[in-house]
């Protein structure tokens, strides 16, 4: 009886943590959609040649790889080829892709823990972890391929631990395609990939005879250069050249001192956590950009509804005494009496403060787990890569000493969100593990999005016109929007606009395709290979039982 009431315990537990992870999912999801303008996000205007050489042919003069932006240009031509608002098109699709990029992401990490012997809940946690986990959130709000990065990282570690422990060369066989489509994304993904690859999984070389080693490689090297090929054909320039690096602009044109490995003015790390005061220390960047938004590019961007209406929930008032703080409850508020009159960042020092424990706990279960160290050093590996080519120059000067943005997590982040949920699955198995140690740290991490809000019935036109579209509009207009007597989620407005060019003929590119292709072909029978197997397994007893 103890036994059944325990399953029974698990299983409502395992049920809640299900519908915590899909809700968190959404939810997040929706902020994004509904409080960030995805046309104001760093560097859109720049990448967004990509979408529109798909509908024009023109050359991008920029580096990237196509994949990702393919994927895009296909969405927008597929959904929203007829709408008149560009800026409204390009935000809802651009969001869409990366979404499901996400989703697939998070599939993958799943696949991956629960092949190590993780359990279901663990691998929740550190999912739901990962939905509120600030550089998963920003990866979400960019045009940039480090989110397809992402998605397929996972899958790559997967393939190659089920090859460790099946010696089946078709799972290696089946990675190929899967790694040609991240190196060839960006210099970046290419060169920190193929270093944490080489560190962790060398061994399977020597597993491998010549001619499996040989055929791989051919098959590889085909892949490449044709994906290359094509990619320099689209960008009239070569994969490797540096797009914000001193061949485009003049500022970038210096290396990264040594010291800046270092050099970290703690004092001011807490009392001025702002930007541009801290370009000359790494750790520094790194601390207050991984919880937080360091360069005012995300959250808090002034001209998104992250950064607005936000509620002043503490107070700080200069005072001669010292004081208990003073609690308004009619006005919702905390009001903290301080000796000296000082500016108080109280959103960046919360950020401040949960890198800090994320970091010391990641080092600390690096250290301490052996079994998963490979997984957990990934991060390390991508800050590695960074800091030696800021240093170095190698292969050329990228490094701007009045702001530091090479150091932003955003370009390591897909190996950050690679560690972050073994260290989450590890400690979340331990007895002293609660499930609302997590719901703390969601709540947290939406007070420095800027929650909550003062008044969410004075919103711009924007809002208005993403909620009228979300599919949970009629929530959103009960909830906050009530005051709104023209609002309607069953009569969406029609918005008006001239732009007609995602309903031109596309271009497009063979090898490219038939990547996609393949790779998405994978993916489903990877995720689907038990039941698959298992079909088989069936078909094949009845035919000999027959």
């Amino acid at each position: 009886m103890l036994n059944g009431l325990k399953k029974l315990n698990r299983s409502a537990d395992n049920k809640l943590i299900y519908f915590l992870f899909l809700t968190s999912l959404l939810f997040v999801r929706e902020l994004n959609y509904l409080f960030y303008n995805i046309n104001e996000s760093p560097d859109f205007k720049k990448y967004s040649i990509y979408l529109d050489h798909f509908f024009t042919n023109q050359l991008t003069n920029f580096e990237h790889g196509i994949l990702y932006y393919y994927l895009n240009a296909i969405h927008l031509k597929t959904f929203f080829s007829n709408e008149t608002n560009f800026e409204f098109a390009m935000h809802r699709s651009v969001l869409d892709v990366n979404f499901y990029l996400f989703i697939i992401g998070l599939l993958g990490i799943y696949k991956l823990l629960k092949l190590l012997g993780f359990s279901d809940k663990s691998i929740l946690i550190s999912l739901i972890f990962i939905n509120f986990f600030p550089p998963s959130i920003n990866l979400r709000m960019v045009l940039k391929p480090e989110v397809l990065a992402f998605a397929l990282l996972p899958w790559i570690v997967f393939l190659f631990e089920k090859f460790k422990l099946t010696k089946k060369n078709i799972y290696l066989l089946f990675s190929i395609p899967i790694f040609i489509s991240l190196v060839t994304l960006k210099g970046n993904i290419l060169v920190i990939l193929c270093v944490y690859f080489f560190i962790t999984n060398y061994k399977i070389f020597f597993e491998l005879k010549l001619k499996t080693i040989i055929s791989f490689s051919l098959l590889s090297v085909i892949l490449f250069f044709g994906i290359t090929l094509e990619n320099n054909e689209v960008n009239g320039k070569k994969l490797f050249e540096l797009q914000s690096g001193a061949t485009r602009e003049i500022n970038y044109d210096f290396k990264a001192p040594v010291k800046i490995l270092y050099n970290t003015d703690l004092y001011e790390l807490f009392t001025s956590p702002v930007k541009h005061k801290h370009a000359e220390s790494f750790l520094a960047i790194t601390l207050l950009e991984t919880n937080g938004d360091y360069f005012d590019l995300y959250w808090d961007n002034d001209a998104t509804q992250y950064f607005k209406s936000r509620q002043k929930i503490f107070t700080f008032e200069q005072s001669n005494e010292i004081k208990l703080p003073r609690i308004d409850v009619e006005n919702q508020t905390i009001t903290i009496f301080q000796q000296r009159s000082t500016d108080i960042y109280l959103r960046e020092t919360l950020g401040l403060l949960l890198s800090i424990f994320f970091f010391i706990s990641l080092i600390n279960a690096s250290i301490k787990f052996k079994k998963h160290r490979n997984f957990l050093i990934a991060i390390f590996i991508g800050m590695a890569v960074i800091l030696f080519h800021a240093i170095s120059g190698y292969p050329s000067n990228n490094f701007d000493p009045e702001v530091g943005d090479t150091f932003k997590p955003l370009y390591y982040s897909f190996v950050l969100l690679l560690s972050t949920p073994f260290l989450i699955a590890i400690y979340s198995e331990k007895k002293n593990f609660k499930l609302y140690h997590l719901l703390i740290y969601c709540m947290l991490i939406l007070f420095t999005l800027g929650f909550p809000k003062e008044n969410l019935n004075k919103t711009d036109s924007w809002m208005l016109l993403n909620s009228q579209h979300s599919l949970f509009c009629s929530f959103e207009q009960n909830t906050f929007l009530e005051s709104y007597s023209e609002f309607d989620c069953k009569n969406k407005n029609k918005t008006k606009g001239t732009n007609s060019l995602y309903s031109n003929k596309m271009y497009h590119k063979p090898f490219n395709f038939l990547l996609l292709i393949t790779n998405a072909a994978l993916l489903i029978y990877l995720s689907l290979e038990k039941k698959l197997n298992s079909l088989i397994s069936k078909n094949n007893f009845i035919k000999n039982k027959k």
